[in-house]
């Protein structure tokens, strides 16, 4: 009896390792069944170049049992396929109507047997109107910016470099009426045109990636061109100052001298140092479209950060600075290093026959000096601002 116990207990052990095995082996049996599995070949690699609302993929293969080619993207819901028939080499594949964002592919390859290789991912960007707002034109900067009428000439002075520009464009209309296109390298500090009529515009050339197949430019920017001319000087006398000279050989009368070497200069540490100012009698009253101002040319450690200047057609003492008749030209910045003229504009034409140049304030020092000042007038109705 004892003996049937253990021998029905063998032959249940037995009945259920069988049964364990048998259902182990139903788990492979599908793989088992179908054989080995072939794998086409992969593209070796892929390059993407970004571009406006497209992109580019450049399909590099070197194997030659690749009949073609299926790029997905979104997510495996859009798809496109290439056609490649065994051959080698790079094949571009242009995605056109693609909005603006970041994409991942999935880039299958298919032999002529159907059957299918392991994926390739690589990632790409489209670039739109979201990244066309980031883009700014480059500046220039008015207070250097000015025509020559003896030269028919326009010199632009280019504010600091942008990030991400590779050129600049720039057209105008030169005297005979024609427009002149042009291109500017993008890290010119100043720019030289000849026989310029007007309508001088500028815009600038981005690319969002060094590799990107399309570049994107800014909205035309214009820069006014002042026809105008400088106004003789021999009539102009300095009428009053804020301080006496620092030295004999720098008074307030170098500043209209026509030397842009001899400066003029107030006191040292000056009892009353602000404001510095000094006062011209023109001698005439005459149109002011703008004034030009030199730095003092063989020093830049005490120099002012801005000046003002006032003007007036008649006052009741011109000697006055304080004469209610003074009129606000502008407060303009001060470069102290650039060795160009740095001119101060107003939105209009003005007349004055007096005019005063005014330093209000210097964190560097108790004293001002600059090395000369002009003005000058519209040539007519063709100044334009």
């Amino acid at each position: 009896m004892k003996f049937n116990k253990i021998y029905f207990a063998l032959l249940l052990f037995g009945a259920i390792a069988v049964q364990s095995c048998s259902k182990m082996n139903d788990l492979t049996d599908e793989y088992l069944d179908q054989g080995e599995i072939n794998y086409a070949a992969k593209v070796d690699s892929v390059v993407v170049l970004a571009g406006e609302n497209r992109i580019q993929l450049n399909l590099i293969i070197k194997a030659q049992r690749i009949e073609d080619v299926r790029i997905y993207w979104n997510n495996y819901a859009d798809s496109v396929d290439v056609n490649v028939g065994g051959a080698t080499g790079t094949f571009p594949v242009m995605l056109d109507d693609m909005p603006e964002s970041g994409y991942l592919f999935q880039i299958v390859s298919f032999d002529k047997y159907g059957n299918e290789s392991l994926k390739y991912e690589a990632t790409g960007t489209s670039y739109g109107e979201d990244y066309k707002r980031t883009l700014s034109n480059r500046s220039y900067i008015t207070e250097f910016t000015r025509y020559d009428m003896e030269g028919d000439s326009l010199v632009i002075y280019w504010g600091g470099l942008v990030r991400g520009a590779i050129s600049m464009g720039l057209q105008y209309t030169d005297l005979s009426g024609k427009t002149v296109r042009t291109e500017v390298p993008v890290e010119a500090n100043a720019t030289t045109l000849h026989n310029v009529k007007g309508n001088v515009q500028y815009n600038v050339r981005f690319l969002p990636e060094e590799s990107a197949i399309d570049t994107f430019e800014t909205a035309p920017n214009s820069i006014p061109v002042y026809y105008e001319h400088p106004v003789d000087k021999k009539d102009w006398k300095i009428i009053a100052y804020s301080s006496a000279s620092a030295s004999p050989v720098w008074p307030a009368t170098n500043a209209i001298d026509g030397d842009i070497n001899t400066p003029w200069h107030t006191e040292h540490n000056p009892t009353a140092p602000f404001p510095h100012y000094f006062i011209v009698d023109m001698g005439r009253v005459v149109d002011i479209s703008s004034f030009e101002v030199y730095r003092r040319m063989d020093d830049s450690a005490g120099a002012q950060p801005t000046h003002q200047i006032f003007y007036a057609e008649s006052l009741v003492d011109p000697t006055d600075s304080k004469d209610p008749g003074w009129k606000d030209y502008g407060t303009y910045p001060f470069d102290n290093v650039t060795n160009v003229p740095q001119f101060s504009r107003n939105a209009n034409v003005v007349k004055a026959r007096y005019f005063m140049y005014y330093v209000a304030s210097n964190s560097r020092s108790s004293y001002a000096y600059i090395g000369e000042i002009g003005a000058y007038s519209p040539d007519g109705a063709d100044f334009v601002h």
